[in-house]
């Protein structure tokens, strides 16, 4: 006889990334839930099973109607602990992540396993965290935490994550999943033009974001605040904010070190400056030059001190075809934040899920803002399967 697959049920399944490893290492799922009818439509139409529009906050999920699974995965909403948003305590999203755990003991699973971003260890929102690890660990469960990257699971992309691994029944603190080289981003994106969902939309070279774009090579990002080869200055774009002379780049130049070593503040990472300090780093001729830089928008004044306009760190950042990109996010179809390593444009939908791991035959509907969401929002299935593949020989 064939043997019997070990079974999983989804929590906060998304678009179906974290089940779709989960099936490709031979697992059969029983039911996925989600509240989002966007996901659940993608998820029906790409992985085996049902899933259920459900609002996990107050839904039942009982092993009665749905059988007892061998694994519970539970993928709750990041926004409340990512880098990215408010970190806010009382968001109610944040009560997700040990929600997750409360449907899942009450499953009754062999192993429960429950991912979010790293945030939910920082200060302030740990007690999320560990609120869940409570639920767990009273209803029998051994616990443990495993920080994950996603470039080791062969992923062109730096995407770290935070998983924790219950088990009721032998010990889960020595699991170690299994690794591979990363590909790179070049690889990764080669041979896509004929795929679905791949609809690039090249910038209008008549705009300005064309042309801040074409000034930035792979690798660099506009930036203001920081030096170095990767940072590209607005005063290095002309076309864009304007022209400089020698003389006042030399002074935004020096403005860019001194609000990172002369410090006004025991906070944050740098401060306006006192016209008196530019002075002395680049000759008492600067105050005209400063005035100046005023007018055409380079510097703003702040009371009695001076700091650069404008930041920009993060924008425009172009990726290269050798490096690991960042984290994909729901942004990554937006220009002014990722840009294509060779062309003028952001992202496709199909290059971002590549990236994350997704086969070209998984398909996405819907708005293009609500396809990048769900890819953004998804686990990246080949570190799904990698657990998978641990987690199965523990239930052997």
């Amino acid at each position: 006889m064939p043997q019997k697959k070990p079974t999983y049920l989804s929590l906060f399944s998304g678009c179906g990334g974290f089940d779709l490893g989960f099936q490709q290492a031979g697992f059969r799922g029983l039911g996925a839930f989600d509240v989002d009818p966007a996901a659940v439509l993608v998820h029906q139409q790409n992985v085996q099973g049902q899933c259920y529009v459900a609002d996990l906050r107050t839904a039942s999920i009982t092993a009665r109607e749905f059988g007892r699974p061998d694994v519970v995965i539970s993928g709750s909403p990041c926004q409340g602990f990512s880098s990215l948003g408010k970190r806010k305590q009382n968001d109610p999203r944040n009560r997700l992540l040990w929600r997750g755990a409360e449907i899942a003991v009450g499953l009754k699973p062999e192993i429960i396993v429950l991912e979010n971003v790293t945030g939910v260890l920082t200060n302030g929102l740990r007690s999320h965290f560990e609120k869940a690890i409570g639920i767990l660990e009273k209803a029998g469960y051994e616990t443990a935490t495993l920080r994950i990257t996603c470039s080791d699971f062969g992923l062109p992309q730096i995407r770290k994550r935070i998983l924790l691994i219950a088990n009721r029944h032998s010990t889960c603190s020595d699991i170690e999943l299994g690794k591979s080289n990363a590909r790179t981003l070049g690889d990764c994106l080669n041979g896509i033009r004929s795929c679905t969902n791949h609809e690039p939309i090249v910038l209008d070279k008549n705009t300005d974001e064309f042309r801040i774009a074409n000034r930035i090579g792979q690798h660099q990002k506009l930036c203001n605040v920081r030096g170095g080869d990767r940072a590209v200055p607005t005063w290095a774009i002309p076309e864009v904010f304007g022209k400089t002379t020698l003389d006042e780049r030399r002074i935004l130049g020096a403005m860019r070190q001194l609000r990172r070593q002369v410090r006004a503040r025991d906070t944050g990472d740098a401060d306006p400056l006192e016209l008196s300090t530019i002075k002395e780093q680049c000759g008492v001729q600067a105050g005209t030059a400063i005035k100046s830089l005023v007018e055409k928008g380079f510097v703003r004044q702040i009371g009695r001190r001076f700091d650069l306009a404008h930041t920009f760190n993060g924008k425009f950042r172009r990726l290269s075809v050798v490096h690991p990109s960042p984290a994909v996010d729901t942004r990554f179809g937006t220009p002014r934040y990722f840009l294509h390593p060779d062309e003028n444009r952001g992202f496709s939908v199909r290059e971002a899920a590549r990236i994350q791991g997704f086969p070209d035959s998984f398909t996405f509907e819907g708005l293009q803002s609500i396809q990048f969401r769900l890819v953004g929002n998804a686990v990246p299935p080949p570190v799904a399967k990698a657990l998978a593949e641990v987690l199965k020989r523990q239930l052997a």
